[in-house]
């Protein structure tokens, strides 16, 4: 027996099969796309304002990214980390930050700068670098900063570093990370006073409210201008409301983005890759360009 479909009952089949194919090509983009996410990077422009920065300054423009995690897939190659320097270059910075984890061992980290030897990033003031847990190993921390430094970078390893900007001098504090190193946030507060423009860094955000109890070497608190982390990768996954990569002992509201704490402006960023899973969603890779202005 044949059976022959004929008419709008033919058109009918059509149809239902061209919706089944377009269901089934949705559903391969749907699970297909946190693997692509990120390679989607982004630059983040913020503007902040602060009365500790010198009045003849007319703006400082930081670029500030963390979380290469070099080795790990996607970011396997140092292509993809030339590329984000050159992306930065272009922006034209006067100053450079980078936040930690630039490798997913130790011995990749220390490959990571011998190749910035190579291929370097620019900024008139520096460019300037604290640790992550992934960039502590059995390497002595003598050799890292030497090869940090052969790159044309500043390691900040527990220190502070003062730049002359406009008529006063800008200082950048840079914490150990709070997993793998041995950190020491009175040992960067002891040397700054509360009046001056101070950046501080650290990997970890888990470090923030020691940051924002500690006092300056006057005994006043609120010696921090600007904070910048990393580590969280933005949570890396935001499915169903929930966070793939958490870690123990970070407050919610230090996950990501601008959060400011006592008018102090707090930012941890997503990075650029990716640890645990090959995957991001709605947590785009970032860059950020921060632009301070003196409101003094």
């Amino acid at each position: 027996m044949s059976i022959f479909v004929t008419g709008k009952h033919a058109y009918h089949f059509k149809g239902k099969k061209r919706i089944h194919v377009i269901l089934i090509l949705l559903l391969i983009l749907i699970l297909l796309y946190p693997f692509l996410e990120p390679y989607f990077l982004q630059v983040d422009r913020i503007t902040v304002e602060s009365s500790s920065l010198a009045s003849d300054v007319n703006r400082l423009r930081i670029a500030y990214v963390t979380d290469f995690h070099e080795g790990s897939w996607p970011f396997t190659t140092h292509e993809k980390v030339r590329q984000v320097i050159r992306k930065i270059n272009s922006l034209n910075p006067d100053l450079i930050l980078l936040g930690g984890d630039y490798a997913a061992s130790p011995d990749g980290t220390s490959a990571f700068f011998e190749a910035l030897v190579r291929e370097r990033f620019q900024a008139p003031y520096g460019v300037y670098a604290v640790l992550g847990e992934h960039d502590r190993g059995t390497e002595s921390v003598s050799d890292l900063r030497a090869k940090i430094m052969a790159a044309g970078i500043t390691p900040l390893i527990n220190d502070v570093y003062s730049i002359r900007v406009g008529s006063s001098n800008l200082y950048i504090a840079g914490l150990d990370d709070p997993v793998n190193g041995y950190p020491s946030v009175s040992q960067l507060s002891g040397k700054v006073r509360q009046e001056d423009f101070v950046i501080f860094m650290c990997h970890n955000p888990s470090v923030i409210p020691d940051v924002m109890q500690s006092a300056d070497m006057n005994g006043k608190r609120g010696w921090v201008d600007l904070g910048l982390f990393g580590h969280t990768h933005g949570g890396q996954m935001a499915l169903f409301g929930g966070l793939l990569h958490l870690t123990d002992g970070i407050r919610k509201e230090y996950t990501r983005g601008l959060y400011v704490e006592n008018r102090v402006p707090l930012l941890i960023s997503n990075g650029i890759g990716t640890s645990g899973v090959p995957m991001r969603l709605f947590r785009f890779p970032q860059i950020h360009l921060i632009t301070v202005l003196s409101t003094r």
